[in-house]
């Protein structure tokens, strides 16, 4: 997770987004990992260009400060 923020803040949200599921998968439970997946994926959404991308990247940070990993799936156990 740590390893993810540090490459947002470097301007490689792409690598860091692949890192932070691992996280997310790890320990969906974790407030922590969940705003660090919100700010990881809004990161690289306002980068994007196109239209139909920074929806589905939007959702996932959407689904993190929900403290779930996709907002379509219901809640886990």
């Amino acid at each position: 997770m740590v390893r993810a923020l540090e490459l947002v803040d470097a301007g490689n949200p792409r690598l860091a987004c692949h890192l932070i599921e691992h996280a997310v998968l790890a320990a969906p439970a974790s407030d922590e990992v969940h705003r660090a997946r919100e700010r990881v994926y809004a990161a690289r959404a306002s980068g994007e260009t196109s239209f139909m991308a920074r929806n589905l990247l939007s959702h996932a940070a959407r689904s993190s400060a929900a403290s779930r990993r996709d907002l379509v799936s219901p809640p886990g156990p």
